[in-house]
């Protein structure tokens, strides 16, 4: 997709609907790689450890594009209010709420109906892509932090990565192992695998993730610029989940992912174009 062709605020919205309101319907959405045992028992140290650094009696947090709950869920035990917000019902009507501690809205992220300092921790999670403008997010995740308290995104498409896999595609080799031809298919053509698969178009597919499918993803330091100009004074970033990473972790040793991530971080930025996402941490 073309600057050209981007969609306007309501097609993205809708875009989003449609195609979150398909796949939690059809249980594909739960079947995602990052519900995965491994990746909830990661994500949730990194909770953990954000909200042990938040020195509240009372923590309150909100999830930004909470889906079907992924956040919410590993949240529940560990802070004394969750509240969630997302446009699609069919995607919320999935989360428990039995504990007493969840609250969701029907709400776009941009304008959510939150009193200014309302949260100590803020998150939004394979959310930023799926956006027009990630920087009125970052503005309300502003607005609705209290002083200290902390915004988290994670699994945001790396454009380094991005980029790799078009330089990659332009000039084709024959001997193009599949572990990289697959990653090219997945990062570059999402939409026509879903139009195959789930009878979602590929147009509406991309509309839904203009970050993704426009911009091809986020520039890492371009982010942590437009965060500092809001107004977090720190702002960091970190990459995660190298080139196959998954066929690593499941078909060699238990000792040959940790080795590969530590060697392409010690090479960082050299290795940056092989890292597919991004984690984004920032302080009020």
């Amino acid at each position: 997709m073309s600057n050209s062709q981007k969609p306007s605020r309501e097609e993205i919205l809708q875009a989003n609907k449609t195609v979150h309101a398909s796949l939690a319907n059809s249980g594909e959405y739960n079947r995602s790689p990052h519900f995965r045992e491994e990746n909830q028992e990661k994500v949730k140290a990194i909770l953990a450890g954000l909200v042990d650094g938040i020195s509240k009696d009372r923590i309150k947090s909100l999830d930004l594009g909470c889906g079907t709950g992924f956040i919410v869920h590993l949240l529940v035990g560990m802070v004394d209010e969750i509240h969630g917000v997302d446009i699609t019902d069919d995607m919320m009507s999935q989360i428990d709420i039995s504990s007493g501690t969840v609250f969701l809205k029907n709400s776009q992220a941009e304008n959510t109906p939150y009193d200014d300092q309302s949260f100590s921790l803020v998150t939004a999670y394979s959310f930023l892509d799926h956006l027009e403008s990630y920087e009125e997010v970052f503005k309300e995740a502003f607005r609705v932090l209290e002083p200290g308290g902390v915004f988290y995104s994670d699994l945001n498409p790396n454009r380094h990565f991005s980029k790799l896999m078009l330089s990659l595609e332009e000039s084709p080799s024959a001997s193009m192992p599949e572990i990289v031809a697959r990653e090219i298919k997945g990062m570059l053509h999402n939409g026509a695998y879903y139009e195959e698969n789930f009878g979602i178009s590929e147009e509406t597919l991309n509309n839904a993730e203009p970050l993704k499918s426009i911009s091809h993803g986020f520039d890492p330091d371009e982010v942590i610029t437009v965060a500092r100009e809001i107004g977090f004074s720190r702002a960091r970033y970190e990459y995660d989940w190298y080139l196959g990473q998954a066929a690593v972790m499941h078909q060699q040793e238990s000792g040959d992912h940790q080795a590969i991530d530590a060697y392409l971080r010690m090479a960082l930025p050299a290795t940056r174009g092989l890292f597919k996402y991004l984690r984004f941490v920032l302080e009020k």
